[in-house]
């Protein structure tokens, strides 16, 4: 139809130049020629626009078109003076209106039809009107005019040639976006986790349906208000980022990366609903609850027998004999002893851990723990404190420090003192128990685990409960074998008053 239209305008401003200089001056049989060509040119217009609504395939209708139009321009050459005509541009007009089409062949076509109509035009007019023959200059300026319209032609058909090779290429870019797109599409319609992608004012550029069903009737703006991401994106520089957020009941894992600078798609945000995750390592952990407290149970079920054993044969004896040997109570009192010991370990490893920070002396809590391992091991354990006051739990630094002198008393070789030693600098403070021995390789990596001990006669808290006790304290604990000794170094920080309030503080609100 835009073709249609430039016709009609070309063709009132033809019609009025032929009607102002031309029409008057003619012969009749030239006049009714010029109105059987415009008579023609209407009707070949409203056939032209059938055309537009027929099978015809656009390159077909372009051809016809052209072919009507050279030889409607022809009629008009004759009719107005043949070699003297100034319609003669017209025809090359039609060869360039025809290269502007993506097909090489139509204006090759055109031009050799155009000069055709052209020479049938000015000899025929020369011959039938005149009735005479061209001079040289008038066959002069009609080879000047074919070879005008065969470069034309020439040209226009190179024109041709690449605007259908620019028009395959970008046929091919479109299918190829086409095709991206419509496997992008495929990609966000298949995929389980959500995925959002948000300009650089934090808008909805898309997002999928998985997105929309984890959303729920929240907005990604009320997400980003009730989670870290809000402050993520006011003051990081950083380009990614992920946290947790609980969601009507479920818990989804957002992840946030930075894509590019450009507005419509700077942020790609990812939604995982992790709930069922999250429930499988709750019920991991109270799996591993029962199991620590099943082997707790037969550990402890196991170690209390031979104690009360031991006991009901020392009272069977008495029970036989009035006159009992002093040897039998004294075995009595060692077997309850051990179960003394062993409720106090379970109960350690047990009880929930609450630190409360206060200065404490540290050579007189040494002394204190030194004293009474020496009522059982008298003069094994050498000790020295180069500290003086200390911001600590003193009953969790007591558990620890009795805990580790128990192992290194029990697991030292015989003659041979453990050393025990205090120290520090302005950061932190150290301490240090050793004994000579040293640990099997296969035990060591397991050695702080609960119910891991390489004595027959130890149920394996000792050290779980110095590891439990670090941790809560914030300490670090690590250990040393080699050359003949094992050395137990543990690590604290040094608090001031106020970092020791703000700590406990901390902890209390934590745990109350």
């Amino acid at each position: 139809m835009q073709l249609i239209f430039y016709r009609v305008i070309a063709g009132c401003m033809i019609a009025l130049v032929t009607a102002s200089w031309f029409y008057a001056a003619a012969e009749p049989a030239q006049q009714q020629l010029i109105l059987a060509v415009g008579i023609l040119f209407i009707l070949w217009l409203a056939i032209e626009a059938a055309l537009t609504y027929s099978a015809f395939s656009e390159p077909k209708q372009w051809a016809i078109g052209y072919l009507v139009d050279a030889a409607l321009a022809a009629m008009l050459i004759y009719a107005t003076g043949g070699v003297a005509s100034p319609f003669s541009f017209l025809l090359g007009l039609i060869i360039i209106a025809s290269g502007t089409h993506a097909y090489r062949m139509l204006p090759l076509v055109i031009t050799v039809v155009t000069c055709a109509t052209y020479l049938t035009a000015v000899y025929g007019e020369a011959w039938l009107v005149h009735q005479t023959q061209l001079d040289e200059q008038q066959a002069l300026h009609i080879l000047l005019q074919v070879s005008a319209l065969m470069l034309v032609g020439g040209v226009m058909a190179f024109i041709a040639r690449r605007h259908a090779s620019l028009r395959a290429s970008s046929d091919k870019a479109v299918r190829q976006h086409r095709q991206l797109k419509d496997l992008y599409d495929k990609i966000m319609l298949s995929m389980r986790e959500g995925v959002i992608v948000l300009d650089d004012r934090l808008q909805v550029s898309d997002m999928n349906d998985a997105a929309r069903e984890l959303l729920g009737r929240h907005t990604i703006t009320e997400l980003i208000a009730a989670s870290q991401l809000k402050e993520f994106f006011q003051f990081s520089d950083a380009s990614m980022f992920q946290s947790e957020y609980r969601l009507d009941g479920s818990v989804l894992l957002v992840a946030v990366t930075k894509l590019s600078s450009e507005a419509d798609a700077t942020w790609l945000l990812t939604l995982v609903d992790i709930s069922d995750l999250r429930r499988l390592e709750q019920q991991l952990i109270q799996k591993e609850k029962l199991a620590a407290m099943g082997q707790m149970s037969a550990m402890l079920a196991h170690e209390i027998r031979n104690p009360i054993q031991t006991m009901m044969q020392g009272l069977e004896i008495m029970a036989a004999n009035k006159s009992v040997d002093l040897n039998v109570h004294e075995i009595i009192h060692d077997e309850m002893l051990r179960l003394g010991r062993l409720v106090s370990t379970m109960l350690d490893y047990s009880r929930p851990l609450l630190p409360a920070v206060s200065p404490m002396m540290m050579p007189q809590l040494i002394a204190a723990a030194v004293s009474k391992m020496e009522m059982v091991e008298p003069g094994k354990v050498e000790w020295s404190c180069e500290l003086g006051e200390l911001a600590i739990d003193g009953d969790h630094f007591r558990l620890v420090l009795d805990n580790l002198l128990s192992n290194a008393l029990a697991n030292s070789c015989e003659d041979s003192a453990v050393q025990v030693c205090l120290g520090g600098d302005a950061d932190s403070w150290c301490l240090f128990v050793c004994n000579q021995g040293e640990i099997p390789e296969g035990l060591r990596q397991s050695l702080f685990e609960p119910f891991v001990t390489g004595r027959s006669r130890g149920i394996g808290l000792g050290l779980a409960t110095v590891k439990q006790v670090c941790e809560v304290n914030g300490w670090s604990v690590r250990v040393e074998s080699g050359t003949g000794q094992t050395c137990f170094t543990v690590t604290g920080p040094m608090l001031a008053d106020d970092q020791a309030a703000e700590v406990t503080g901390t902890k209390e609100s934590v745990h109350g």
